[in-house]
C-alpha cells in the first residue's frame, strides 16, 4: 500500500492498513472456536425448511469454496446466481459443475440487460467511482428477495479477511444507497429506475432486525488459503482459474484494470495482495514483481469516452437521511 490511498499512513510496523489487517486478522481468529455454534444454529432455523441458507455464486474462488465446505458442513443451501451478461463462460462451467457434483438447487436468476445496460452507463457517464454499484446493489436485492421468499434466515458470504482485509474507503462508495443509485440513473437518462431488483436502507434494515435476517462468513472461520481452494476446487470439480481476483467478470475485470487504473490511478491489486502478504499467503518480494506489470484488460470499444467523461464528486447526487433511518432501525429493533 502507498500514498495512492489518501488514507494512506506511514506507522512503525509499517502503515496503518497493514495495521488494522492484522488486528482484524487476530480478532477473526479468536471467533473460529465459535463455527460449530453458528452451523447447529443455521440447521435449527432450517427445520422443517426446504433450505437453511442461501449462497450467491459467481464462479469465483471465494464463493466456490464456500458452497464446498457448507456442504462439508451438512448445511443445505439454495444457490443462485444473477446473469447481468457479463459473466465469463469459464464462470457458468465451475459454477454448473460444483452444483451438480453436489446435487444443490441452484436459480439463474435473470435481469432486463437493456435497463441494466442503462444504469452501467450512467455510472461510466457519471464518471462516478465506483461504477460497480449497479451489480453489487442488485445482488444485494436479490439475495435479500430470495432469503424472504424462501423464509430462509441465513445467507452465507465468501466475503473474507484472508484476501480481503485491507480496502481504502476512498476507492469505492456502498453500493446499498439506492437514493444515490437512482438519482444518478435519472440524471444520465432523465428517467426513473424500475425494472431491475432493488434494496432501499429502510428494506434491508427491517430484514435484518425485524425479520432476523444474518450474514456469515463462514470463510473467516476456516484456514482459508486462496491458492490451495483453486487447487482443491480443481482437483474435485474441474474448477478453472482466473488468474486474478474477480476475473470471473468481464465487466469487473475492464473496470478495476482499465476504469480505475486509467482513469483514477487506482490499482486494486494493491489491497488485494496486501492482504495476502499480511495473511501470509504471499511474499511481498512476489507483490511487488507482479505490480511492474501494468494491469491486463479487455477491450470494450468504450475507453476513449470514458477517458474523456466528466468526473463527477459523490455529493453532486443526493443521499439517503441517515437521520430518519437510525430512528427506523430502532423502531425495529
Amino acid at each position: 500500500m502507498d500514498s495512492t490511498a489518501s488514507e494512506f499512513q506511514q506507522t512503525e510496523t509499517g502503515c496503518n492498513f497493514c495495521d488494522q489487517a492484522k488486528q482484524t486478522l487476530q480478532e477473526v481468529e479468536k471467533e473460529k472456536i465459535k463455527l460449530e455454534k453458528y452451523v447447529q444454529q443455521i440447521k435449527q432455523d432450517g427445520k422443517g425448511k426446504k433450505y437453511d441458507c442461501i449462497i450467491g455464486m459467481s464462479g469465483g474462488v471465494d464463493s466456490s469454496t464456500l458452497l464446498h465446505h457448507a456442504c462439508a458442513l451438512g448445511l443445505r443451501p439454495l444457490c443462485f446466481s444473477v446473469d447481468n451478461g457479463w459473466q465469463d463462460p469459464r464462470a457458468d462451467e465451475n459454477i454448473m459443475r460444483m452444483v451438480e457434483t453436489l446435487k444443490v438447487p441452484f436459480y439463474r436468476h435473470t435481469i432486463d440487460l437493456k435497463k441494466f445496460r442503462e444504469l452501467q452507463f450512467a455510472y461510466l457517464k457519471a464518471g462516478l467511482i465506483n461504477a460497480e454499484v449497479p451489480t453489487d446493489h442488485i445482488l444485494l436485492a436479490t439475495t435479500m428477495d430470495m432469503a424472504r421468499k424462501y423464509k430462509i434466515k441465513w445467507i452465507l458470504s465468501g466475503g473474507n479477511v484472508a484476501t480481503e482485509s485491507i480496502m481504502p474507503a476512498s476507492w469505492s462508495y456502498p453500493a446499498r444507497d439506492l437514493v444515490n443509485m437512482k438519482a444518478v440513473y435519472r440524471w444520465a437518462t432523465g428517467k426513473k429506475l424500475k425494472g431491475l431488483p432493488t434494496c432501499s436502507l429502510v428494506k434491508w434494515n427491517w430484514l435484518k432486525w425485524a425479520k432476523g435476517l444474518k450474514t456469515l462468513y463462514l470463510l473467516d472461520f476456516l484456514e482459508y488459503n486462496r491458492e490451495e481452494s483453486i487447487k482443491m476446487l480443481a482437483k474435485k470439480y474441474g474448477y478453472q482459474s482466473y488468474g486474478e481476483k474477480h476475473g470471473e467478470s468481464i465487466f469487473t475485470k475492464w473496470y478495476q484494470n482499465f476504469y480505475l487504473f486509467e482513469k483514477y490511478g487506482i490499482d486494486k491489486r494493491k489491497p488485494h495482495l496486501s492482504s495476502m502478504i499480511v495473511s501470509g499467503q504471499l511474499k511481498r518480494e512476489d507483490a511487488l514483481k507482479t505490480l511492474l506489470e501494468a494491469p491486463v484488460y479487455p477491450l470494450l470499444g468504450v475507453e476513449q469516452q470514458v477517458m474523456a467523461a466528466t468526473k463527477r464528486k459523490h455529493e453532486d447526487f443526493p443521499h439517503d437521511n441517515y437521520e430518519i433511518l437510525a430512528k427506523i432501525v430502532k423502531l425495529c429493533r
